[in-house]
Formats: structure tokens, sequence, C-alpha cells
């Protein structure tokens, strides 16, 4: 198949040479003689100016990063292009959860599929799409899905405000299959009802799966109290490691509703306690806990937004560790905008402002299933510090 072609400049090819899958319209030869010959969301061949073949990718000069390469081989973006991708993903994933049912299968430039996530739960797929150019394929995208499992049902969860960079409609559909809205599944021999129409992202949330594993093993005992609990699966790894109790607050009634079911099917009724309110707030005047876990939503999801971010982190992070007597204060951060190296420094000038002593025992990441891009730094986002305060 023919496709339009869009030359990168010099600028343009040096970043190519460096492996980059994003190109501005800095980096696009010609860029305003081509921007209204080429529809937004088209596929495109991507050559030098002396036109050598680089790859394929998709064009939309509606937004900064006009151009995002998909791959640097002369091939077909179709089905068959997709069930290839898809297949060596998950060869990925066997390598390191090879008994899972739950995993992420896709994460977008960390598979090198930019605007594709896709999360696998059990028998039913949840695919996120961001992109212009990936909207465009998704058609490609849920046959090479059923061609790779036998799945229940495929869920498109098009709701991210993302999407609206690209002019995208928010939407939710059964794009194959049947679904109910929440599904019981099992991860770490808890069962948990995940919201896969209604919840947040996907429904849940995949990337924290081995810093709930570190928190499971630690919690025999402790009373935990869990900040922005969604629907409690902070809570219930430390459940399951023999803690004594756990208070969940998070602001959703749905989401603190479906964790107070997920506490009666695991035996846990009387183990938690719900609050719905504004973490915040509730800090100030908290239960006394040992084991203090703050995993808020990201504060800074854009350039601008860094300087008022990161003085809710701050903040966050001083009541944390005011809120804490001494135990355990588990802080982590999804925005790729707080580098570890400030996190820390907020966590140091919370303790010297209190007068309190603490320790950095853990250091926590995005599970392998969401790997990281050293060429696309921004696929590098969840960070964590695990303190014990003395």
């Amino acid at each position: 198949m023919k496709y339009p072609i869009i030359k990168l400049n010099k600028r343009g090819v040096k970043k190519y040479l460096e492996n980059y899958l994003w190109f501005s319209s800095q980096e696009i030869f010609q860029f305003e003689k081509i921007k209204n010959e080429i529809p937004a969301g088209s596929i495109v061949d991507v050559t030098s100016e002396d036109n050598f073949f680089l790859g394929r990718g998709y064009f939309n000069p509606k937004i900064y990063y006009s151009l995002k390469l998909l791959t640097k081989e002369a091939i077909a973006i179709d089905e068959e292009f997709f069930l290839k991708k898809f297949s060596k993903a998950l060869e990925l994933r066997k390598y390191f959860y090879p008994k899972e049912s739950c995993f992420r299968l896709i994460f977008s430039e960390g598979d090198f599929l930019p605007g594709l996530i896709i999360d696998i739960y059990e028998n039913i797929a949840v695919v996120q799409i961001q992109t212009l150019g990936m909207e465009k394929l998704k058609d490609f995208i849920i046959t090479a899905l059923k061609k790779l499992f036998d799945f229940k049902a495929i869920v498109l969860k098009n709701d991210s405000s993302k999407r609206l960079e690209e002019d995208l409609e928010l939407y939710v559909e059964i794009a194959y299959g049947e679904t109910e809205e929440i599904i019981l599944t099992k991860m770490d021999e808890i069962k948990f009802l995940i919201p896969v129409l209604k919840g947040q992202k996907s429904g849940f949330f995949l990337d924290q799966r081995e810093n709930r594993r570190f928190i499971k093993n630690i919690a025999k005992d402790l009373v935990v109290l869990d900040g922005f609990s969604y629907i409690g699966t902070f809570s219930f790894y430390a459940l399951k490691g023999e803690a004594k109790i756990a208070y969940l607050i998070d602001r959703s009634d749905f989401a603190l509703g479906l964790a107070e079911e997920i506490a009666k099917i695991n035996g846990w009724k009387d183990k938690i306690i719900t609050i719905q309110g504004d973490v915040l707030q509730i800090l100030k005047n908290p239960p006394k806990s040992e084991l203090l876990i703050l995993d808020p939503p990201a504060f800074i999801k854009t350039f601008r937004d860094v300087k008022a971010g990161e003085k809710k982190y701050e903040n966050l992070y001083f009541l944390g560790s005011k809120a804490l007597e001494k135990g355990f204060l588990f802080a982590f951060s999804c925005s790729y905008f707080l580098k570890l190296e400030k996190m820390k420094e907020m966590v140091k000038n919370s303790l010297k402002k209190l007068n309190k002593d603490g320790t950095i025992i853990f250091h926590g990441f995005q599970a392998p299933d969401h790997p990281i891009n050293p060429f696309v730094e921004e696929t590098f986002y969840l960070k964590g510090l695990g303190i014990y305060i003395k």
C-alpha cells in the first residue's frame, strides 16, 4: 500500500538516529506546505530530505508532536502488523509473569505503539486509544486481539482527557462480545471486582503490582491508612499480609462501595473502614496508623502545572509525615514531571520541619509490564518511596 510521504529535516533525522519516536513540526521538512495536504490521522511514509526511507508512522499537524513513528520497516500498517506487535509483547510478558492472567499487554511507547494501551483481565481486554492516528486503526487492533486471544469481550475505554488534545470524542463501548460492568478476577490469591466500564483508567492499576507485594510482606499486625484508596487494592494486599485493619480514604462513593464488596468476598468485611472525603483534610486529624500509603492522582499533568503540582505533593508528603507518629510511610507519584530526586527532597524537608528521623527503606517503580522506553522519558512515570519514621 502507498502512503503519503513526510520528510524529516536534518534535525529530525538526528532525532530519528537517536531512536526517538516523536517529531514536532520543527523537525519536519516543509511542514507549512504539507500540513494542509495530508489529512490528520493519516499513516505516512517517513523519509529524509533526499528520499531515504526511514519508517512509517501517523501524522496529525494539529498537535505539537505532529509525527509519531510506528515502525522502521516498509511494512503495511494493518491487522497483521498489530498481530505481530501484540505477539511480541505477550512473549515478553511471559518471561516475568508466566502465570499471570491479568497484565498490561501494550504500554504505548514502551512497546513502540504510541497512543495505545491494552490491559488484559483474564478473558476481557480493555483498550485505551489516546491519539487520532491510533483511533483510525482501531478495527485492525480489535481484529488482531481476537486472533491472538479467545476473549469474552473487548472494551474500548476511550474516556481519557488526553484524547481532547487531538479533538477526539470521549466514549466507552464494548467493541466485541459481552461483559458485565464489573468483572470478578483474582490476583495474588485476592479476589477483585474491577469496574471495566465505569472505573478509572482501565478499571484497575496494574502498574503498582510489585509495590503492593512489598507492602504485603511488611504489613503483619499493622494498622493501615490508605489515602486515595480507589477500590482499596493496597489495603487488600496489606490484609493478605495479615494487617490488623485498614482505613480507606477516597472521594468516590462508588469506589469505596466497591471496596466494601471486595472486602466481603475475601472475608475481610470487619477489617476495613471506609472514609469518604478529601485526603488532605482528613490527614490533618487522621486515624492512628502504622502503615500510611499515599498514592494520589497525577498532580502535574503538563509542564505548565509543575510549580502548583509540586506544592501539592510537598503538602501531601508533609501531612503524611506529620500524621504518622511511628511506622512506614509509602509515598507515590504517577506524574512523569515529578522526579524521584525531587520526591526525596520533599520528604527530607518534611522530616526536617517536623524534627523527625526517617530512613528510606524502599524505592518503588512501575511493574515490568509497563516497560520504560529510554528514548521516551515520559514512559518512566511511576515513582515511590518507602520511609520508616522512627
